[in-house]
């Protein structure tokens, strides 16, 4: 019984443990938002400022659809059409390789 204990103890803190390091790095994803002075035409890339990686993405929704990419910790244009409001779902690709898959809206 003691064995199963402490299989079960190493075995839950192994899984905590990844779930902390995952909850980091889903921090770090980069996500779409649109442009508030150029309504529904226009949609971004941005990532958090202490973000070293930059990113290539992709994105098309029910208003349009681009591709772009921004520098590390900031924003950047999806170069595309958008012609109005609404969800965009996307994916990314950092420069360290990582893969994410933000959604968003074009406002």
């Amino acid at each position: 019984m003691n064995t199963f204990a402490l299989r079960t103890a190493v075995t839950s803190a192994a899984i905590a443990t990844a779930f902390a390091l995952g909850s980091g790095v889903a921090a770090a994803a980069p996500g779409f938002h649109g442009d508030p002075n150029t309504p529904g035409t226009q949609l971004h890339v941005h990532s958090e400022p202490n973000d070293m990686n930059s990113y290539q993405c992709g994105a098309i929704g029910v208003g349009g659809a681009g591709v772009g990419s921004n520098s590390p910790g900031g924003s950047g244009q999806l170069n595309g059409v958008f012609f109005g409001s609404g969800p965009v779902q996307g994916g990314c690709i950092g420069n360290d390789g990582s893969v994410h898959f933000p959604s968003g809206r074009s406002e």
